[in-house]
């Protein structure tokens, strides 16, 4: 009985992020992309090591930080007005 709890991983909080099997969504979603970029070029399994590279590497860079790490590496770094609600990351100062 212990052996079968421990292979269902129950979300316990609301605000737990959401996982696809055993990695976080935004992590899942980039290893996704390259394999279909790696289907897309015909060299499937090259693209499997490189996006499994990527994952881990995103993976690291994402511990012990914030929840919203890779959003905030995103609003940051892209060179385009991405996200609507919030001002573009090169304004200081703010009226009001």
């Amino acid at each position: 009985m212990d052996d079968d709890t421990q292979l269902l991983l129950v979300p316990r909080r609301l605000d737990d992020p959401p996982r696809f099997l055993f990695w976080d969504f935004d992590v899942a979603i980039l290893f996704m992309a390259v394999q279909v970029f790696g289907i897309m070029a015909g060299a499937f399994f090259t693209f499997m090591v490189l996006g499994l590279g990527a994952a881990y590497a995103l993976q690291r860079m994402k511990s012990g930080k914030q929840r919203g790490y890779s959003l905030h590496v995103l609003y940051w770094h892209l060179p385009f007005a991405t996200f609507k609600r919030t001002p573009r990351s090169s304004e200081r100062e703010f009226i009001g």
